[in-house]
């Protein structure tokens, strides 16, 4: 779920360039002028969309899932002004009459709903006061962020932080993913931090194998895997020998990947590990000039790595 995406139209070619799953649908709110807009994408083979509604702030998708009564999700990105804001509330209370029972509502609210949501504190606004009403009523959960305390920052010296994006969701809701955890990811580009909430959180048995497409764009791989095809000798019937060395190149494909490609990851890595180091400095309001050109310098490589990605 996307916020302000500022584009007029969201086309299969745009789309595709947020998210490269084959089977997705999606469903987009257009921008306002030069700002707004809002974006959803899923996977279609993993749910099934049944009805859609588009507001000013907000959209919102009916979805089907095995296992799961209808499920109502919701993105919203919240106005700026006081006096729009007003409008704001008044259409999520009347969405919240629509989902009833299992919704989960998420994305920039453009409001804190407590002092504390502010770093360094924030005097009690009539805003904070009828957004903490509508969670009140609506009798939804807010959970709290597992590893940071703010969603936005202005990215200054002296940083302005804040908690403008959070999920809410009903009782219903909770009662379907009782394990669910809302965190914050690493931030490359936007000031905003993007946020995830994982229903299911806990993994369990090993990563399987995956060939990955990149793979074939590389010049040496197809005379790699001739060679470690040719390489293995094994004995006994021919199905249990086949068996053998796919095991065999799997375990070359593996060493190949990690040295050509893993590379790429580390320095990836360790680039959103410096910036989300600075990142959390400024949230204790300790950005420094120097801090924040590096982290400008990282943003920098770290776009170009994202771009050889791609490539891949």
């Amino acid at each position: 779920m996307l916020q302000e995406t500022k584009r007029e139209v969201c086309d299969r070619r745009f789309v595709g360039s947020v998210w490269s799953v084959r089977n997705k649908e999606w469903v987009a709110l257009p921008t306002c002028g030069a700002s707004g807009g809002i974006l959803i994408i899923w996977d279609s083979k993993k749910m099934s969309s049944e009805d859609v509604v588009i507001r000013s702030f907000s959209v919102l998708v009916k979805f089907l899932l095995d296992g799961c009564g209808p499920l109502w999700l919701s993105a919203v990105y919240g106005p700026n002004s006081p006096l729009t804001r007003k409008d704001f509330w008044v259409e999520l209370s009347d969405l919240f009459g629509l989902t009833s029972p299992s919704w989960c509502v998420g994305g920039d609210f453009n409001v804190i709903r407590r002092s504390s949501e502010k770093l360094g504190g924030s005097r009690f606004t009539s805003s904070m006061r009828e957004f903490d009403g509508f969670i009140r009523e609506s009798e939804l959960h807010d959970p709290p962020l597992r590893n940071a305390s703010f969603t936005w920052s202005n990215m200054q010296e002296s940083p302005v932080c804040k908690r403008l994006d959070r999920f809410l969701y009903s009782n219903e809701w909770e009662l379907s993913f009782p394990q669910s955890l809302q965190e914050v990811l690493p931030r490359w580009t936007s000031d905003h931090w993007p946020i995830v909430l994982d229903t299911n959180p806990f993994k369990w048995g090993p990563t399987p194998f995956r060939f990955e497409n990149m793979w074939l764009q590389h010049h040496s791989f197809k005379e790699c895997f001739s060679s470690w095809w040719r390489e293995f000798e094994g004995n006994g019937w021919e199905g249990h020998k086949f068996m053998r060395k796919l095991q065999f190149v799997k375990a070359k494909l593996k060493d190949w990947n990690k040295n050509t490609f893993g590379m790429l990851k580390e320095r990836k890595k360790t680039i959103l590990d410096e910036i989300a180091i600075i990142d959390a400095n400024e949230q204790e309001w300790a950005l420094y000039s120097d801090l924040a050109v590096q982290r400008a310098v990282r943003k920098g490589e770290l776009e170009e790595i994202i771009m050889r990605e791609e490539i891949h």
